[in-house]
């Protein structure tokens, strides 16, 4: 039986993802932050995990809030960082008292909505929480991706214990499903079996644009991996910028 994403996966997250390049996405969106004049602004997280991205802003002068929606992620994001605000939100349905100059989502969080809907129900909530003057930045692996990860078995060891991936992706639908069996070592040598189910979806790009359109935001940048505009049509993960709008029906 699979449990919720990122239960079991939370407390080896930062073990078998430590390859990904938090500091230089830190980086090139500290560059366009400083850019907006947005120096040392308030910012708000989305899909936070266990943190690293959050330490990142932080270390870089932000005043950052970091939400999402696994209770296991946050509690290893606080025990790191017992410094920082975390809230266990859904992003599709949040409020906050605070308004932001800046909204970020990482590492392909956006790409768990499941549909047109919940994305725009997000764009929704973003355009509250920021100020006139505010951005979103967000990143969504592509179309692209997902078809070359396609029906494939991957593995992963490191020294708490293992994982097999199974994924499935399902091209009429643009949805990817990651089945995760991990087996963690317990005592005398034993090894316990946990499994994971996680579902992505592939947004394309008149979908996001006409969400967030709808929302009240307007778009300001399409970027790719390398942060250079325009983007290449063949990235495997994109950034989007958008701006509030300041008037919206």
């Amino acid at each position: 039986m699979s449990m919720k994403p990122y239960t079991v996966f939370a407390g080896v997250y930062d073990g078998f993802m430590d390859d990904i390049p938090y500091e230089f996405w830190a980086d090139k969106i500290n560059g366009y932050l400083k850019k907006m004049g947005f120096k040392e602004a308030r910012v708000l997280e989305l899909g936070c995990g266990t943190g690293n991205f959050t330490r990142c802003l932080a270390e870089r002068g932000y005043h950052v809030k970091g939400t999402d929606l696994s209770e296991e992620m946050l509690r290893q994001a606080r025990r790191k960082l017992p410094g920082i605000d975390f809230a266990k939100q859904d992003m599709r349905f949040f409020s906050e008292k605070e308004r932001y100059q800046a909204v970020v989502s990482v590492c392909d969080s956006v790409n768990y909505l499941q549909n047109y809907d919940d994305l725009e129900q997000m764009f929704v909530c973003v355009r509250r929480a920021l100020t006139d003057d505010g951005v979103l930045i967000f990143d969504v692996k592509t179309e692209k991706f997902f078809r070359q990860l396609g029906d494939n078995v991957f593995t992963d060891e490191i020294p708490e214990g293992s994982y097999i991936w199974e994924n499935e992706y399902d091209e009429e639908t643009r949805n990817n499903y990651y089945y995760i069996t991990f087996y963690l070592k317990a005592l005398f040598g034993l090894y316990r079996k946990y499994a994971e189910e996680h579902v992505q979806h592939a947004f394309l790009h008149e979908e996001i644009c006409g969400a967030a359109g709808r929302a009240g935001l307007a778009l300001k940048s399409v970027l790719d991996e390398d942060f250079k505009h325009p983007a290449n049509k063949d990235a495997d993960r994109l950034y989007y910028i958008f701006e509030r709008k300041k008037k919206h029906d």
